[in-house]
């Protein structure tokens, strides 16, 4: 499933891929609401008029961009952070967010390109010590050694002393941070928090082979792979790095300007005068904003779209924000569109007050079912695209 990656000698700590994310293009672009090439001048917006009869290609397919997926999926994240998983025999490092947009989870560059638009930002994850001879695989372990008889065979000792009876002795012969001998064999008084009561004057080795006691014992590092030691100093590092997401506030609003412009042409497709970003006046003579007002070219029929995208989900203060102007406007239909979750209660609400709840996991389902909303009530108009 997974390629496997050889690193050179002289390892620079980056582990590289040679994948590039299919058609990425540009991110500052898309984090713009604007998914076409960022080569392209964009042209200016124009006011939809009453004779515009958009073409079927004009209506927007849901959005497979992997870079806003990549984006959504992060968002999903309790911390926003994507981090590496490193398998240490086979000496792999991937990051299995990815194959949730259908990338290799090698794939390193895609992260790379993020963080060079500014939208995730690099952190050092953690630095693995690796065998010289062998950097391919980054299993190794420490070693202690006897300098004496280089047996391993070696124990730390502590010498421990109760602060309240003076008692003094070796770890070997009573170990007063163990649960079950917590009682002090000279005092008899209970040991109920070891790191108040009890003081560490001394700490050193000792070899159960040769018996000898020593302060330092001899560490070395064991490539387990291989089965061989090697020299602390002679050691390579292996730097693994996570992806946070700098600012998820802007990827909130640019996903939700994408939105929006994809919303706009698929209204439009289906012969609506829509548009974005309008203030428009109740029966009560207060204005409103609203994210899409869209009104038939052949009746009187209106509709309203709210969006909301947010981690803390679609709750009442929601559900007020877009009574108060459905109820003054009385639009056809009311639509909120979310890719949050829906709190207790609110299916209900919108339910009663006749507001159409559509709640997916990512946007380009939001289109789809919006899409199968307006062509079934356009079709029960007898309305032609």
């Amino acid at each position: 499933m997974f390629r496997k990656k050889t690193v050179p000698d002289d390892a620079s700590l980056d582990i590289k891929s040679e994948h590039k994310l299919s058609n990425f293009g540009s991110i500052s672009s898309i984090f713009k609401g604007n998914t076409s090439s960022q080569n392209v001048e964009p042209e200016p917006a124009e006011s939809v008029s009453e004779e515009y009869v958009p073409l079927e290609a004009d209506v927007v397919k849901p959005s497979t961009n992997k870079a806003v997926k990549l984006i959504q999926e992060v968002q999903k994240l309790e911390d926003r952070t994507i981090k590496p998983f490193v398998d240490y025999n086979e000496g792999l490092l991937f990051y299995p967010i990815l194959s949730k947009i259908g990338e290799m989870q090698d794939n390193v560059t895609c992260l790379d390109d993020l963080v060079s638009d500014g939208i995730l930002e690099k952190q050092v994850y953690e630095k693995l010590i690796v065998c010289p001879a062998h950097p391919e695989t980054f299993s190794s372990s420490m070693r202690l050694y006897c300098p004496k008889c280089h047996s391993m065979n070696v124990e730390k000792l502590n010498l421990f002393e109760h602060k309240k009876c003076g008692y003094i002795t070796e770890s070997l012969n009573f170990d007063f941070s163990d649960h079950d001998n917590s009682t002090c064999p000279s005092c008899k008084k209970p040991i109920k928090n070891f790191e108040k009561e009890v003081r560490v004057p001394a700490m050193w080795y000792q070899c159960d082979d040769c018996e000898e006691k020593f302060d330092n014992a001899v560490i070395k590092l064991h490539c387990r792979k291989h089965e061989h030691d090697f020299d602390t100093n002679s050691g390579q590092f292996i730097t693994t790095f996570s992806y946070k997401l700098k600012n998820s506030e802007i990827s909130i609003n640019s996903d939700t300007n994408q939105i929006k412009d994809e919303l706009l042409k698929l209204l439009q497709g289906f012969n609506f005068n829509a548009k974005l970003n309008i203030s428009i006046k109740g029966k009560s003579e207060n204005v409103h904003e609203i994210p899409i007002y869209a009104k038939s070219k052949n009746s009187d029929e209106s509709i309203l779209i709210f969006i909301r995208n947010q981690s803390t989900g679609v709750d009442q203060s929601d559900m007020n924000s877009i009574l108060v102007p459905k109820l003054d406007i009385d639009p056809t239909h009311t639509l909120l569109v979310t890719v949050s979750g829906i709190n207790d209660g609110i299916e209900n609400l919108a339910q009663h007050y006749g507001i159409e709840l559509i709640s997916e996991q990512d946007f380009s389902q939001i289109l789809s079912r919006v899409e199968e909303f307006v062509s079934e009530w356009y079709s029960q108009k007898g309305g032609k695209k």
